[in-house]
């Protein structure tokens, strides 16, 4: 009898297991990270993966982001919390631990804790549209400080989100608050969401997004354009790597059955270390923008390269830049957005050989490939 019980105790535990493991594998499939996949060809090994360890959105509710006057309607701190709103809704779940705090004064409403979409989401929700106006001023450089308690506790790569219009106006400057943290953790990175309607208050968030390379967004873009919001998202939160992909077989396959044999498009290079388009770039995108809007049927995939210089994960990071910027360019030159997709390889697919001069600056470059 005794061993009866015993099988049974042991199998009531086995499916108690397989439930607890087919929970987890469900609740692992993140509609977003599914979303991102899924804009990649079929036939690629696509993952996401997290570019941080933590991040921390410091919103400002200070006087001036309640104002509704020189055409400030709604107010700035609506905009943001839309902003907000409309950026949970892009960030995959991977893990991190986030928090959100808002000044002045200083309030955490969430975290540190596991970034869930749903859960923050409330927070946001919940956030004031409207406060006290006068009297209450800007201390953002006390309350980049004051993120020193949480700073001190996180491990890894710690993304802060200034949300604010960078009207610094009481307590410590709030350029050398983020020198004073960012010394302290190098790990830091500073991005802003800026609602600024001076140039002082953009230059104070530019200058401080600008410490360690991080990402100044205008917050009336990132409030009218989607796309800029999914590019925040994934600048800030996340990289997409391909894995050993057949795309080369497959393009030409297709391109053979779809694309007219006469469709050329031309690639791009770039200099040491940067992702900015030079002039002769520009002349090539020029024509193969032309191309492209003379063959409004074809869509192509930009993808991004590098030479082997530098670590993997920097060369992944500057090889997306580079087919992003391919991207920008030729959207603002009339070419469908939805006819687009990036990937970065870095310095995974050399073309020449990376121990010269000449090869290096062949690899660091940018392909646009028809996908059908």
């Amino acid at each position: 009898m005794r061993s009866v019980l015993r099988g049974v105790t042991l199998l009531l535990t086995a499916c108690c297991a397989i439930t607890a493991v087919s929970t987890l594998t469900a609740r692992a499939a993140d509609p977003m990270v599914e979303e991102i996949k899924a804009a990649y060809a079929e036939n690629v090994e696509v993952k996401v993966m997290p570019k941080i360890d933590n991040f921390i959105v410091l919103f400002d509710q200070s006087g001036s982001m309640f104002l509704t006057e020189q055409g400030k309607v709604p107010a700035k701190a609506k905009v943001g919390k839309d902003i907000m709103s409309a950026l949970n809704e892009r960030i995959p779940e991977l893990g991190y631990n986030g928090s959100v705090t808002v000044f002045a004064p200083d309030r955490s409403l969430i975290g540190p804790a596991r970034f869930n979409r749903a859960s923050f989401g409330q927070t946001i929700e919940g956030m004031a549209e409207t406060g006290r106006i006068f009297g209450n001023r800007t201390p953002l450089g006390d309350s980049i400080m004051q993120l020193d308690g949480v700073l001190s506790r996180s491990s890894g790569k710690t993304a802060v989100l200034i949300v604010s219009d960078g009207e610094n106006n009481i307590g410590m400057d709030a350029l050398e608050a983020a020198k004073t943290m960012h010394g302290k953790y190098p790990d830091v990175c500073f991005h802003s969401v800026s609602l600024a309607d001076s140039e002082r208050g953009r230059a104070i968030l530019e200058n401080i997004s600008q410490l360690n390379d991080c990402v100044y967004a205008d917050g009336s873009k990132l409030a009218s354009d989607p796309a800029a919001i999914d590019r925040f998202a994934r600048d800030v939160f996340y990289t997409v790597r391909v894995q050993d992909v057949v795309v080369e077989e497959v393009v030409a396959v297709e391109a053979v059955a779809v694309v007219p044999a006469v469709v050329e498009l031309k690639t791009v290079h770039f200099e040491f270390d940067k992702y900015d388009l030079t002039p002769m770039a520009q002349m090539t995108l020029d024509e193969n923008a032309e191309t492209l809007r003379n063959n409004s049927d074809l869509k192509v995939v930009i993808q991004g390269n590098t030479d082997s210089t530098g670590t993997e994960a920097y060369n992944q990071m500057l090889s997306e830049q580079r087919a992003q910027a391919v991207y920008d360019y030729l959207s603002s030159k009339g070419v469908a957005p939805e006819r687009m997709q990036t990937v970065g390889y870095g310095f995974a697919r050399p073309i020449a050989d990376n121990s010269t001069p000449e090869g290096r600056a062949l690899n660091r470059r940018s392909e646009i490939r028809p996908t059908k």
